[in-house]
């Protein structure tokens, strides 16, 4: 009889957890990445196509999910130069790149967001500052950090004598709408 007590409240429990958490969607912004032609000019490909699976209850330290980005609407000023990038990113193979938010920290300098990114079926923890601001029907999301093509199996590309450095920076400005 207490076990079936404790776990009808465990379920009620469940149940209205599951009911303060909101859901959030991608309203508008982007994820950029820089790098560049050593001795020559930067690359600078970003995209607004990003797909959320996020959610959080009244806390923002609650925030958890999936931002997911599809590689081939990444674009640039240069439509030759983009080819060689989704060539070198794998995109036929691994057409997206996706970020698994695990955690939410605030800490003095703002707040950090701890996740998994898997770019052409490699992983790798990230720790991101970002700037979080919370309006009451509104999350904005705004930061960056820094990766290493290699690190993801990528081998940056050449043409000629000019390669593309390894270090990518990524950006991203994102506003979530809490539904």
């Amino acid at each position: 009889m207490f076990s079936k007590i404790a776990l009808s409240l465990l379920t009620a429990s469940l149940l209205c957890g599951a009911a303060y958490a909101k859901e959030l969607s991608f309203k508008e912004g982007f994820i950029g990445a820089q790098t560049e032609i050593l001795g020559d000019s930067n690359i600078n490909p970003k995209s607004a196509q990003i797909v959320t699976k996020l959610n959080m209850d009244d806390a923002i330290e609650s925030l958890k999910g999936d931002i997911a980005l599809e590689l081939l609407s990444l674009k640039s000023e240069n439509e030759k130069r983009d080819e060689h990038m989704y060539e070198a990113l794998h995109v036929k193979a691994h057409p997206s790149t996706t970020f698994k938010l695990k955690e939410v920290n605030k800490e003095a300098d703002g707040y950090h967001l701890i996740g998994v990114l898997t770019l052409n079926k490699q992983t790798k923890e990230i720790d991101t500052k970002a700037d979080i601001t919370d309006q009451s029907d509104l999350l904005k999301l705004k930061g960056g950090f820094s990766i290493k093509m290699s690190e993801f199996g990528i081998e940056p590309p050449t043409l000629l004598f000019l390669s593309v450095r390894d270090e990518v920076v990524i950006a991203y400005d994102l506003t979530l709408a809490k539904n």
